[in-house]
């Protein structure tokens, strides 16, 4: 699989990402007072709702507000120095600043070491970084954490198809797909991989 393929599908992630961040987080200088956030059981239970949605979503522009609300909430961290620190850890990876952007996330995930997003803004720039073998170590921490994390699923299938583990990386798209039917790229990479894995598409 291409760097090319690689790169495009980590910025649609991000893409996702950061209008999550943005509708979610108003300024730097200005989060939202911890009093406005959801509770984690609310949290947990909206996050529950939308999963159920994105699963029976009818369209892909359907699909794509609802892992964008998804995203919004697994950014939210109840800590302002972690929002802080994860803006400009995101913008430095949109910008294509890889180490100021590992800096952050370091830090980040120091911080709050069971906030999901930190692992998985990490993962992504090991893997533009071709650090494969650290990023599996973040994504595995991070689905530990949040088994349905589907972009997390996608990333993962990526570096092994890409490592030639066509086998596990169709599983993954497979499982990722019955989380979110709509996962961008994912089911036409799942159809050309059952041909290679299994000779015969779906």
């Amino acid at each position: 699989m291409s760097r090319l393929f690689i790169t495009a599908a980590l910025a649609s992630q991000l893409a996702l990402c950061g209008s999550a961040w943005a509708a979610s987080l108003p300024g730097e200088q200005s989060p939202p007072p911890q009093a406005e956030r959801p509770e984690a059981p609310d949290r947990e239970a909206v996050l529950n709702t939308l999963f159920d949605k994105l699963a029976h979503a009818k369209s892909a522009p359907e699909a794509r507000g609802i892992e964008s609300a998804i995203f919004a909430l697994w950014m939210e961290s109840d800590s302002p120095s972690v929002d802080l620190l994860m803006g400009r850890g995101v913008d430095a990876l949109q910008s294509g600043e890889f180490d100021r952007a590992l800096f952050y996330f370091n830090e980040v995930i120091s911080l709050a070491p069971d906030y999901v997003e930190g692992w998985d803004k990490r993962a992504a720039v090991y893997i533009l970084k071709d650090d494969y073998a650290s990023a599996l170590k973040d994504i595995e921490r991070l689905l530990k954490i949040e088994p349905r994390h589907f972009g997390a699923m996608g990333a993962l299938a990526i570096i092994l198809e890409d490592l030639g583990d066509k086998k596990g990386a169709l599983d993954l798209y497979r499982r990722a797909l019955k989380i979110d039917p709509w996962l961008d790229g994912a089911a036409d990479a799942e159809k050309a991989l059952a041909v290679d894995v299994e000779g015969r598409g779906i």
